[in-house]
């Protein structure tokens, strides 16, 4: 049964006790998964879609005789309706604007702090606004990452530290040969007027099909590079690949935040995870449970179908809980937080801050042609 600890009642003892243990469960897990959602960008400056001054209201004035919900802007169906399909481009236009003026909120950097300390094992994100990219998480919609176990990189595939369940709002692919390009300025402006742009590489192929008087063919139009509702993930095996390889690693922590838990596809893997994690260790049926617990963060409770599934709600604003888990962790393991560093020299010019306490110093090898006055020295320190 699903407990849950609201963050606006931190007076009282026993739930700052049990968010304390939830802080101190994050820094004592080794294989966290995170899944988000919208709820993760709220505060990132990027205008709601519903209220009267969103993105759904200024492509409502610019199309005052389309009647349809806000669902229906991420459905693969509107593909079908010249009409819905210039509303999609605008919309989603206008919501790629809002975007590019947007920062990563505390909750992206949690997920990048989590990842520098070697405890994230994946970020999975319905979000298709590229944020995590700008805190330092590759995605799986960059183009590294699109030819991992093709030989044609050398990344691997657990460099990509973000699974992009939906596709990313900076990149665009043909509706016809499938080539991706990113999304300039040029496409902005011609999906605002809610026409796409022409394909380079059909275009190119064209011109030179029709240079050797060959027979033309169809140039395809760019669209932005997201996955809708009810259309399937170009990368889905890549995905479905990550996904097996996460489950296989046994993860022992699972956060979930910033999402209401009712698209079909993200469920699914979701709850995977969760059996994962909760699923007890070894194959006796005297196994004893595992302790990996299942978090949601969110600022409205969970699903009913999910309160069997779900250890623990946090009820708030997912920023508010990650600066707490953050500044509880601060002082419950304050070594996880020490910083060593080197610097490389020149003897008697290094000052160290009072932040800082020299552990070693020792000379480096001499380096040809230099003088004993320039002898390099390295130096080990820590922050303190």
């Amino acid at each position: 049964m699903t407990v849950t600890l609201n963050l606006s009642d931190l007076k009282n003892p026993s739930t700052r006790r049990s968010l304390s243990d939830l802080s101190l469960a994050v820094a004592k897990s080794k294989k966290i998964v995170v899944v988000t959602g919208a709820g993760i960008s709220c505060s990132c400056g990027i205008p709601d879609f519903r209220s009267s001054d969103g993105l759904y209201a200024l492509v409502k004035e610019q199309y005052p005789d389309v009647v349809l919900k806000g669902r229906d802007l991420f459905d693969a169906s509107l593909f079908r309706d010249a009409k819905l399909t210039a509303v999609f481009y605008t919309f989603i236009a206008q919501l790629k604007k809002s975007i590019d003026s947007a920062l990563p909120a505390p909750t992206h950097h949690f997920i990048k702090i989590l990842d520098t300390k070697k405890k994230l094992l994946r970020s999975y994100t319905q979000n298709i606004d590229g944020l995590e990219a700008r805190v330092g998480l590759l995605g799986t919609s960059s183009q590294e990452a699109k030819h991992l176990g093709q030989g044609k990189t050398k990344i691997r595939t657990s460099d990509v530290r973000n699974v992009q369940l939906h596709g990313d709002i900076h990149r665009v692919r043909c509706m016809s040969c499938s080539a991706e390009y990113p999304y300039t300025i040029e496409n902005l402006e011609i999906f605002k007027e809610g026409t796409p742009p022409d394909c380079p590489e059909c275009l190119t192929r064209s011109e030179a099909r029709a240079a050797r008087s060959a027979r033309p063919i169809r140039v395809g139009s760019l669209r932005p590079a997201v996955v809708l509702y009810d259309e399937p993930h170009p990368l889905g095996d890549f995905i479905g690949s990550i996904q097996s390889a996460d489950l296989a690693r046994k993860p022992d922590l699972l956060i979930i935040m910033g999402t209401s838990l009712k698209v079909h596809g993200f469920k699914k893997l979701v709850k995977e995870f969760a059996k994962t994690i909760h699923t007890p260790a070894g194959s006796s049926s005297s196994a004893k449970p595992r302790v990996g617990r299942v978090i949601f963060v969110n600022k409205t409770p969970p699903p009913a179908e999910w309160l069997d599934i779900i250890d623990y709600h946090v009820e708030g604003e997912t920023d508010t809980w990650v600066n707490k888990v953050v500044e509880d962790w601060k002082k419950m393991r304050p070594s996880d937080w020490e910083v060593q560093q080197t610097l490389v020299a020149t003897d008697g010019d290094v000052t160290l801050g009072n932040k800082f306490k020299t552990i070693k110093n020792i000379p480096a090898p001499r380096m040809k042609g230099k003088r004993k006055s320039e002898q390099l020295w390295e130096l080990h320190y820590i922050h303190i």
